[in-house]
């Protein structure tokens, strides 16, 4: 099986999984695939939710329809087939909701962004992106902690480019991007929505949005 982490052990059978604890966490355990993720130095981050070996489907399963696969930008670079081998396959789509998350560890990420946010977006994947294994953790933790919050809507939501009511799945389409944009600590849920609003997001408009917010987080911290 191709690994991105060769120096892990890869021939444990999943009768050895005896899992391994982070911190408290309620709701079930984070499970990781073993025989892809040994080795990943973001499991030595993930210190709020329990998490637990298991064979999956996808890298990290934060919910029973909620899969996460994870992808190094250099490790896309050499081995360009392995995310469509991944997003495409049967097990790591049976998830509601499915996360690509990248890790950019590339000075020159432009191209593979581009690529990656492209191959998302024909085949239905949310893509996230961090810059830190730390960050990667954060991300993890977020989609366990929260997967199983339900959104109370207190009045039919209106269809701002017409003031129609508007379709549930619509509405449930524009919750899961106001959850995935305001995951981002820079970006609140009256931005989210507002752009929302305005009907000027797509998926690239989104990473791109976030990106941008985020590197004028760091400088400001930079500047302090």
């Amino acid at each position: 099986m191709e690994t991105q982490f060769p120096t892990s052990s890869s021939s444990s059978s999943t009768t050895d999984f005896k899992g391994v604890e982070g911190g408290g966490g309620g709701g079930g355990a984070l499970v990781v695939n073993r025989r892809r993720q040994e080795g990943n130095p973001v499991l030595k981050y993930v210190r709020n939710v329990r998490y637990e070996w298991g064979d999956i489907g996808a890298d990290f399963e934060c919910g029973p329809s909620f899969g996460v696969v994870y992808l190094s930008f250099k490790y896309h670079k050499q081995h360009p087939d392995y995310v469509y081998s991944r997003i495409n396959g049967k097990d790591e789509n049976r998830y509601r909701n499915k996360v690509l998350l990248g890790y950019c560890n590339m000075e020159e990420p432009k191209h593979v962004l581009r690529e990656l946010n492209m191959i998302c977006f024909r085949e239905a994947w949310t893509l996230v992106v961090v810059y830190t294994v730390e960050e990667a953790a954060e991300y993890i933790e977020l989609f366990k902690t929260t997967q199983k919050k339900e959104v109370t809507i207190k009045k039919k939501p209106i269809d701002d480019r017409n003031d129609t009511p508007m379709s549930d799945e619509r509405r449930q389409n524009r919750e899961i991007a106001v959850g995935f944009l305001t995951s981002a600590r820079s970006i609140t849920k009256t931005d989210a929505d507002s752009c929302m609003g305005r009907e000027i997001l797509n998926q690239r408009t989104i990473f791109d949005g976030m990106q941008n917010l985020e590197r004028s987080a760091e400088a400001a911290q930079k500047a302090e």
